[in-house]
């Protein structure tokens, strides 16, 4: 047996069909494709929502309803355990930015918000300036002797 002599087995191998070549072909016309028309040619797609031209549903109904949400007020959150680990007696923003509690200031104005942990590591009197304090942060705070400033 040589390389040149190998041959497939029998019957295993078929001829490639050759789509609309003749409807006595089997795969003539539509060649496969379904119906006539845009969907069968290549690299056409429609989205499932277009109406063929006419005007679409979502811009017949009416507008409805308010969404709040580009106007919330969104905060930098940092514990009061995170903040029980800084040796400073007075911690403020930039601090917290530069040990890394907080993301830095960019083009967006933040406020800064300090919250309680259920686990209390506070224990050593502090002045905290930040923008906004929980309640429970603020009664913690206050229990050890520290301050807290609102910015």
């Amino acid at each position: 047996m040589k390389l040149n002599e190998l041959k497939p087995p029998e019957n295993t191998r078929h001829e490639k069909s050759r789509r609309g070549k003749g409807d006595g072909s089997g795969k003539g016309k539509t060649g496969g494709r379904g119906m006539n028309g845009q969907k069968c040619r290549s690299g056409a797609s429609i989205p499932n929502w277009f109406e063929g031209g006419q005007m679409p549903i979502h811009r017949r109904l009416p507008m409805k309803g308010f969404n709040n949400t580009a106007f919330k007020k969104r905060y930098r959150i940092v514990s009061l355990n995170e903040l029980a680990d800084i040796d400073e007696s007075i911690i403020d923003i930039t601090m917290m930015e530069e040990r890394g509690l907080i993301e830095p200031q960019n083009h967006k104005v933040k406020p800064v918000k300090v919250l309680a942990n259920k686990e209390n590591k506070f224990d050593k009197k502090k002045v905290i300036k930040a923008n906004k304090f929980s309640r429970s942060a603020i009664k913690i705070i206050e229990e050890v002797g520290g301050k807290a400033e609102v910015v």
